[in-house]
């Protein structure tokens, strides 16, 4: 018998050192095959028999039970449910250990894999590893192991001596408590880690050694939760877990911020691309959106067919096209698509405001600067007003278009509002206006209700300037209706342009008869005469030039034709209205409209000055002057006779009606006309009649409108004389100059110097072209400003004065493709934008700057952008 127990308290010991050193079945089996396998065959029969009795007590209980030998039972129950909870374990055991890796990483740096070995464990805080592993609390360590957590496995744990184990339902009560399955012992988290003061150096029971009475564990665990040593270092553990948390949530926050600024980035690149696209369609004056504009319509809208070809060959764009397409064919919310009508229509305004403020930026830095005003019907006949300024930076002359609006009364009243109220909403100063530009209508120029005269009541230096290129073309009307020639000449030119090119057939016609008679030559079309442009007729006048042999072969073929055509009577109107004098008028409007057409263009360039626009219309009067001479009409009179007689058309041989006087001013000998002095040759006739007629009219409209008398003018030419030094010769008429324009423009006091820095300048500085921005040049080249500040002023004044509206006119002809048939909807706002995109397409784009002008419209924008 003594020996039977010993067998089977052996057996026992085999027992729990295999649970201890096993946590899976398969190493269990193959420990307990040796052990076997090491026993006696009789002991193997004993053991099969006391199992058999062990069956039948627990069948049949007695009191002799308790005094047989204790049975080993086939496997353990701690063995036998680890299979069964294997799975869930190791889950939570890698997602711990990843966790915990993770940290250590995040804190350390990625280099830090001291610690990978115990993760490949089962129990990787297991106190047993520590010792076993030789590893120190430090602040690494602690770190991983806070990571991880205590030890607390959830197993079958072996019983001792006494029947007594560790029980799982002590973890619930205190967070701290730990087991090491190792030694069969519990151990106290917060301690093991954070109790480091020497006096409790020597209690190591819950630190490394560990507790296993389980008799008394409650008891132990109560006595550990109240000891002073427990409480200090759960102290520094829930201050390290608080430390650690915040580390993790700054790590997280700055994961999450740098998460949401890689898609910041992301979002920053679409609407840079979208800004683009903006652009284009703005600056070419095409539309954005299109009737339909979902995923199934072939056509929507230029802005998104853009956007779609774009995404095909960037990758930005493509990849958040392909997302908001997902989204779409899902039936599902896109959170952020960027191309909804209302982005479109806010890229339009922010990037308008970046570019008005641009200008106003200019403006202000100017300090001085001119309007230009006038008035249009667009598309949806709508009174439309174009509000354009004029001044000088970095010693250029610009001209920049700044808004558009609608009004309901053009009187001189209601455009004065309109411009105080453009003045206000762009931040500029009706004082600083030292200019004024409109076209001659009354509601404009008059003298007393005119808006002109309205802006001098609230600043008297605000000069009012006529249009140079209104008031040539002016001129030219008032010289073609000097006579009945010229009214007769200009009506048959629009006859047959109507004629012609209202009929297709007569059209075809026409060009089939160019084609035959001059095969080698391109086609040419005539030309409508404008209304409201004289000095465009040049073109229309050298068409018809040119193909005038042409339109008299088809005028009378169509007269001929059998059977009749049914415009057969109209066209020998033409042919009869196409005669001797037809040819002289052409002949004559011909260099002066040469002329005055170059004159028209320059006077349209948004960039000229006062000065040089002078000086083209002195050439044009001198031109004048020189065609009034004897030998200038002989040779178009001989010219238009030449003309005729190839074109088969009769030259009359006597004067037409009755015999009339010679005009006094063709007798240089006497002032006045005599009663014997008359008209003795046909090329009398037409020189007095109608050449001279027509020129002298012209001089006079020339001298009257750009050199006559008034205010305007007075101070104009002494702006003038400032870049001419020739004017300073005489020193008494530079005194009075100095004095006028000083006194004028609030410089009382400066006349001496300017009078001085007008003397330096020019013995300094040699300027080839007496212009005004040839002169800024010099300043800017020599930083003369500097030295001659009154002088620089006066300059700047004179530059800002504006010479022609062309640059309003401009305006409406953008409009025109702005506004059209089919985009009539466009409100006043948006159509605004966009004409200022689409005129002012030279300023540079500062994106970022465009960037948080959009933000701004929408503060809800700055999570995205």
């Amino acid at each position: 018998m003594p020996s039977e127990k010993r067998r089977i308290q052996e057996r026992e010991r085999q027992l729990k050192e295999a649970a201890k050193r096993s946590t899976s079945l398969q190493g269990w089996l193959r420990k307990n095959q040796t052990a076997d396998e090491e026993q006696p065959q009789d002991s193997r029969h004993s053991e099969n028999v006391d199992q058999e009795e062990a069956h039948r007590a627990d069948d049949e209980p007695s009191a002799s039970t308790a005094f047989r030998e204790p049975e080993p039972e086939p496997i353990p129950d701690e063995i036998r449910t680890d299979w069964e909870r294997r799975d869930e374990q190791e889950d939570e055991q890698r997602e711990r250990r990843t966790s915990a890796r993770e940290d250590i990483e995040m804190k350390n740096g990625a280099e830090s894999t001291d610690f990978d070995f115990l993760l490949r464990l089962a129990n990787p805080t297991d106190p047993a590893h520590v010792q076993s592993s030789n590893l120190k609390y430090n602040q690494t360590f602690i770190t991983f192991s806070n990571s991880v957590g205590p030890c607390r496995p959830r197993v079958n744990f072996p019983k001792n001596s006494d029947g007594h184990s560790f029980q799982a339902q002590w973890y619930n009560d205190d967070p701290w408590l730990e087991y090491s399955p190792l030694h069969d012992a519990m151990h106290c988290f917060s301690c093991r880690n954070f109790m480091n003061e020497e006096r409790f150096q020597s209690r190591t029971g819950w630190k490394s050694v560990g507790i296993n009475l389980w008799r008394q564990a409650k008891v132990k665990i109560k006595e550990h939760r109240s000891s002073e040593l427990h409480m200090l270092s759960m102290i520094r553990w829930n201050a390290f877990k608080k430390d650690t948390l915040q580390k993790a949530f700054a790590v997280a926050d700055s994961q999450m911020e740098a998460a949401k600024e890689r898609e910041r980035q992301k979002n920053r690149a679409i609407m840079f691309r979208l800004m683009d696209i903006t652009l284009f369609l703005a600056k070419q004056a095409l539309a954005f959106r299109g009737n339909e504009e979902g995923l199934s319509s072939s056509n929507r809208g230029n802005f998104l067919n853009l956007v779609d070809l774009l995404g095909q060959y960037d990758s930005v764009l493509g990849l958040h096209l392909d997302v908001v397409k997902e989204k779409q064919t899902s039936n599902q919310r896109c959170q952020v698509s960027l191309l909804s009508n209302r982005t479109q229509n806010d890229l339009i305004k922010a990037l308008s405001v970046y570019v008005k403020r641009i200008i106003q930026k200019e403006v202000t830095e100017a300090s001085q600067f001119s309007i230009l005003l006038d008035e249009t019907t667009d598309v949806s006949h709508i009174e439309q007003v174009s509000f354009v300024v004029r001044y000088v930076h970095n010693m250029t002359i610009k001209e920049r278009f700044v808004q558009l609006c609608d009004v309901a009364s053009t009187t001189g009243e209601a455009l004065e509002n309109v411009v105080m109220k453009l003045l206000e909403q762009n931040n500029l100063n009706i004082q600083d206006v030292c200019g004024q530009g409109y076209d001659g209508a009354a509601n404009m120029s008059g003298r007393y209700n005119g808006l002109q005269s309205r802006i001098q009541k609230q600043n008297e230096r605000a000069l009012y300037v006529h249009c140079h290129a209104h008031c040539l073309n002016l001129i030219l009307v008032e010289s073609a209706k000097s006579n009945k020639h010229f009214v007769d000449f200009f009506t048959v030119v629009e006859r047959l342009y109507t004629f012609i090119a209202n009929s297709t057939k007569r059209h075809a016609a026409f060009v089939a008869t160019q084609k035959a008679m001059n095969p080698d030559q391109r086609v040419l079309e005539l030309q409508r005469l404008s209304d409201t442009r004289w000095s465009w007729r040049e073109d229309a006048l050298k068409t018809i030039r040119k193909v005038l042999p042409a339109a008299l072969q088809y005028l009378r073929d169509l007269r001929e034709c059998d059977p009749p055509d049914l415009a057969a009577g109209e066209a020998k109107m033409l042919l009869s209205s196409i005669d001797f004098e037809f040819l002289l008028c052409l002949e004559i409007a011909m260099p002066v409209f040469m002329e005055t057409s170059v004159a028209s263009k320059v006077l349209q360039q948004d960039d000229l000055d006062l000065a040089a626009a002078y000086s083209v219309l002195d050439g044009v009067l001198k031109r004048v002057v020189e065609l009034r001479r004897d030998s200038q009409f002989s040779q178009i009179y001989n010219t238009a006779t030449t003309i005729a007689e190839e074109n088969d058309i009769n030259i009359p041989t006597k004067i037409p009606g009755r015999r009339r006087k010679v005009p006094a001013k063709l007798k240089y000998t006497s002032q006045s006309a005599r009663e014997d002095d008359e008209v003795q040759t046909l090329e009398e006739y037409y020189r007095g009649r109608t050449y001279d007629t027509f020129l002298d009219r012209l001089r006079q409209e020339l001298e009257r409108r750009f050199y006559g008398e008034g205010k305007t003018r007075d101070i104009v030419m002494s702006l003038q004389r400032l870049i001419d030094p020739e004017q300073w010769k005489d020193i008494d008429q530079g005194l009075d100059t100095a004095h006028s324009q000083c006194e004028f423009y609030g410089l009382q006091g400066e006349d001496t110097n300017l009078q001085t820095e007008l003397r330096v300048f020019h013995a300094s500085y040699k300027c080839p072209k007496r212009t005004v921005k040839s002169t800024l040049e010099i300043f800017k080249e020599h930083d003369a400003h500097i030295i001659f500040p009154t002088l620089f002023k006066l300059i700047k004044i004179y530059a800002t004065l504006p010479v022609s509206t062309a640059t309003v006119e401009r305006s409406f002809s953008k409009l025109k493709l702005v506004k059209t048939r089919l985009r009539n909807q466009c409100g006043q706002e948006r159509l605004s934008d966009l004409l200022l995109l689409s005129i002012e397409k030279d300023i540079p784009i500062n994106k970022e700057e465009v960037l948080k002008i959009f933000i701004e419209m929408a503060p809800t924008r700055r999570l995205l952008l």
